[in-house]
């Protein structure tokens, strides 16, 4: 009986307590759901170059993924290709369940290779223009090919392809023109020498499809080596240039594309020059520098005001007269006054910036080569690509590449398959750049480009 009692009595006990603590119910409380969480994300390489591809991979549970900065939606495990990278760049990758989320960040390192790759065109060309349409391609306008006429053709590259096809004719072939494109990507030439008389001084080139059409207006006079800019207000002021006779030209215009008309402004240049650059300031300002002169002298820079038509001296930047140059616009807004020739015809090495806030110059760098009749292109890490040209005394063309960057450091960069002058540079989407024809030594109309990688 005892044992049989302690046995029953252990039995009652224990299911007492089962049953009052609830181990093992139905009735309990169940865990919360677990978060968000990330146990991968990953790149397929550890650099990159500009152009290339790269596969972003990432393992993550409990939640919904995306990547910014692009908003790209992610599944777990599953790759994701980035196209076409033109800068280091950081992705971060979000997982987000109601309102809880996770993140990590992954840096993929971009840079260029910093060489030259030729390319072959089925066409020659030289001191022609280049545009980019809104697809990316870019347009090979104008210039002259050592034919008996200026050409017409109007070719487009594509960078995708790396293949050149023409996909129009301008009205009539020209060089000495300003090209420029609008704010709605149309392109705007005007004046140059032109192969056929009678034809359009001024003509639009569609930015869609890359049709031309000439302008039914004309600007006021002809002008041969002139320069342009674009305005905010998205007119354009042309000035200076060669008119008849070969003198050097002191007058302005403005073209507006809304109405598709040239209108000379009352207030002249100080000094009529040809073969200098125009930059835009702000809305109200745009500096004219150098170029050559009617008596020869150096000409001193000039602020033109476009909405008074009035135009300011300002202090010569140096003892000499400078023509032929390039003038950038940088990243922080100064202009840089690159290469060109001096009174003499000597190619010039030296590099000037403007301070648009100071409205002065002042000595930013020197180039290893003097040159002059060369092209200079932005890259995507902000760095200015300067492309063969002419140096020295007599004139000889050559095949070399320098880089600056915006604090003024000097390089040398890649060496060209082929020396060239008068050709263009021209920035692709891909963060490439793209060299088109130029001279030879011999003065011959090059069939080749280059691509900067």
């Amino acid at each position: 009986m005892t044992a049989f009692f302690q046995r029953t009595a252990a039995f009652v006990f224990t299911a007492f307590f089962l049953g009052g603590c609830g181990g093992g119910g139905s009735g309990g409380t169940p865990p919360p759901p677990a978060g968000p969480t990330i146990t991968q994300f990953t790149s397929d390489r550890s650099a990159y170059n500009v152009g290339d591809s790269a596969q972003l991979t990432a393992v993550f549970a409990n939640g919904t993924g995306v990547l910014q900065p692009d908003e790209i939606p992610v599944q777990s495990g599953q790759p994701i290709t980035i196209s076409n990278l033109t800068r280091t760049i950081r992705y971060r990758l979000i997982v987000t369940s109601g309102a809880q989320s996770v993140s990590r960040d992954l840096d993929l390192n971009v840079s260029y290779r910093e060489r030259m790759r030729a390319l072959d065109m089925p066409f020659n060309r030289a001191e022609h223009a280049t545009a980019t349409l809104q697809d990316g391609r870019v347009i090979i306008f104008g210039g002259d090919d050592n034919g008996s006429v200026f050409p017409h053709a109007v070719w487009a590259f594509d960078p995708a392809t790396e293949r050149f096809t023409q996909i129009s004719e301008l009205a009539t072939g020209r060089v000495g023109f300003i090209a420029v494109k609008l704010y709605d990507g149309d392109v705007l030439l005007a004046g140059g020498l032109r192969a056929l008389t009678g034809s359009p001084r001024a003509e639009l080139i569609d930015g869609e499809t890359g049709a031309v059409s000439p302008l039914a207006n004309a600007p006021s006079t002809d002008r041969v080596y002139a320069a342009a800019s674009l305005l905010m207000n998205g007119t354009v002021l042309i000035s200076g240039g060669l008119r008849n006779g070969g003198l050097a030209d002191n007058t302005v215009e403005i073209y507006d594309p809304a109405t598709g008309t040239f209108t000379l402004l009352a207030g002249p240049l100080h000094v009529g020059r040809a073969e200098h650059t125009s930059v835009r300031i702000n809305e109200r300002a745009v500096l004219i520098y150098g170029g050559y002169t009617v008596d020869g002298q150096p000409a001193p820079p000039e602020l033109y005001d476009p909405v008074a038509a009035t135009s300011t001296l300002l202090p010569m930047a140096e003892p000499d007269m400078r023509a032929r140059h390039v003038a950038h616009t940088m990243v922080d807004g100064g202009v840089l006054i690159l290469g060109g020739v001096n009174a003499d015809d000597e190619p010039t090495g030296s590099i000037l910036r403007f301070d648009p806030a100071a409205s002065t110059f002042a000595p930013f760098a020197s180039m290893a080569t003097a040159r002059v009749s060369f092209d200079v292109g932005r890259l995507v890490d902000s760095r200015l690509l300067l492309v063969g040209g002419l140096h020295g005394m007599v004139g000889r063309a050559t095949d070399t590449t320098e880089i600056v960057s915006v604090d003024g450091v000097r390089r040398d960069g890649p060496v060209l398959s082929t020396a060239r002058f008068l050709h263009s540079v021209t920035p692709l989407h891909n963060g490439k750049v793209l060299v088109v024809g130029g001279l030879d030594q011999s003065r011959t109309a090059l069939a080749t480009a280059e691509v900067f990688e």
